[in-house]
């Protein structure tokens, strides 16, 4: 017995400084890990959101792309927004009870996630959205970067397509109408190089592939619909995806007063067939900033080319999609004039620090027309509207709109269908005819909208 007693104390005399040195050695390994994570770690709020102002200032999460912007240290910078909205509309002269999805409700926008970082100087930038009432959810853009100089970067990835104004040709919560064609704030998978020199801004661009399709609910439309941005996308009988696009922008600055020309170029690729059709896209832009106002303009005409069903039959109209909401008709041909202007005012109303209030406007001209029965049938033009206000207070951010839109897909209550290509039949139940031309007066739709979204 007391040889085991002895044992015992001679085994736990061994024993225990052992541990104590090994919980001192890992003591000393995680304060290695700590004080390596820390610095690379550094999760603050996105400093873009800081007294935000702008649509910019809020939405665009890609901000690090500016040239230049390499930290001394590196750094993980995570963020993201949760959004609600109330909707009230009326629609081919009719309202709806309270309960109407999307018509009369008070609904979940999006919640999104956004991470930004660097590390030994390569630059990543993403973001992942989820829309619950859509019940479909994706990325709105991915990439890797790299400041070569203080004046040029390279991206990698799901990234913007430098087109029109940047970042955005609007200003309130809606776009304005060339995001519904593909024309504002697109992302697509490739490379984009920026330059950056006194008084000029440069982007040259070459996309393999329009962004990864997302994930959707299988009723709701096309599952080649699950995207954040318009692109043309397969559907039954016309199985067309954009592939092999090429953009070109350049941007004079002249004081206060951004003016450039945009050039896109995209085949138009046939999973049956194989034919390859193409757009072509091209745009003045301008925007200025003097004192509290700004200035949004562009004139953007596009073309879609030799573009076929899988018929062989070449299109008038093709087929886009996003948010997993199915597809709707486009015109081939058009053009669209652009123009929205705001005004800021700083404000003292308890935790609201300021309201910039705009208007944005957009009338597409379509250059198309079809022969029914040997009648012709112009298509008929769009025009969209959007007259509100964006509050800043604090953290949280609304956008008040009221929504007008002539031949608008997402501004009527039969969604999509023909609004942007031929435009609204006359009877919306039944197939387009000489008997159900395109209306020729289609009434003004209205839909008042309240976002009121948490950034951080």
């Amino acid at each position: 017995m007391r040889l085991l007693f002895l044992l015992t104390v001679g085994l736990l005399a061994f024993v225990l400084p052992l541990k104590a040195q090994q919980d001192t050695v890992q003591v000393e390994q995680e304060k290695k890990v700590y004080n390596i994570l820390i610095p690379f770690l550094r999760i603050t709020k996105d400093p873009g959101l800081n007294n935000a102002r702008t649509k910019k200032d809020l939405e665009y999460t890609s901000n690090i792309e500016e040239s230049g912007t390499t930290e001394e240290e590196d750094y993980l910078r995570i963020g993201g927004a949760l959004r609600y909205n109330y909707i009230y509309t009326h629609y081919e002269g009719e309202t709806f009870p309270l309960g109407a999805a999307l018509r009369n409700d008070f609904t979940m926008d999006t919640w999104r996630l956004n991470v930004k970082g660097q590390n030994n100087g390569i630059l990543l930038s993403f973001e992942y959205r989820f829309y619950p009432t859509f019940n479909t959810h994706f990325i709105q853009h991915g990439w890797l970067g790299y400041n070569f100089t203080d004046k040029d970067q390279l991206q990698v990835g799901v990234t913007q397509v430098p087109f029109g104004n940047l970042k955005y040709a609007s200003h309130s919560w809606w776009f304005q109408t060339p995001y519904y064609v593909g024309l504002e704030d697109d992302y697509d998978m490739g490379l984009k190089w920026h330059r950056q020199i006194p008084n000029w801004d440069f982007h040259l661009a070459y996309f393999l592939l329009y962004e990864p399709r997302g994930t959707s609910e299988p009723s709701f439309g096309a599952l080649s619909a699950a995207r954040y941005s318009y692109d043309v996308v397969p559907v039954p009988g016309e199985s067309n995806l954009e592939r092999n696009q090429f953009n070109v922008r350049a941007v004079r600055h002249l004081g206060n007063t951004s003016v450039g020309v945009s050039l896109q170029r995209t085949g138009i690729f046939n999973l049956v067939t194989e034919n390859v059709g193409n757009q072509f896209a091209g745009s003045l832009h301008l925007d200025g900033t003097y004192n509290r106002w700004n200035l949004n303009a562009e004139y953007i005409y596009y073309n879609y080319s030799n573009v076929k069903n899988d018929a062989g039959e070449e299109l008038k109209v093709v087929q886009m999609g996003a948010y997993g909401f199915g597809t709707y008709d486009v015109a081939a041909e058009a053009s669209m004039y652009v123009v929205g202007l705001s005004y800021s005012i700083p404000v003292k109303w308890g935790p609201v620090s300021n309201v910039t209030v705009y208007n944005d406007y957009t009338y597409t001209q379509k250059h198309k027309s079809v022969e029914i029965n040997g009648r012709q049938f112009g298509f008929q033009q769009t025009q969209q509207n959007v007259f509100g206000a964006l509050i800043t207070a604090g953290s949280v951010y609304t956008y008040v709109d009221l929504a007008m839109g002539q031949n608008h897909p997402w501004i009527t209550n039969d969604f999509g269908g023909a609004d942007l290509g031929v435009g609204n039949l006359e009877d919306v139940s039944e197939p387009m005819s000489d008997t159900n031309p395109p209306d020729e007066s289609p009434e003004w739709n209205t839909r008042f909208n309240i976002n009121i979204g948490y950034y951080f």
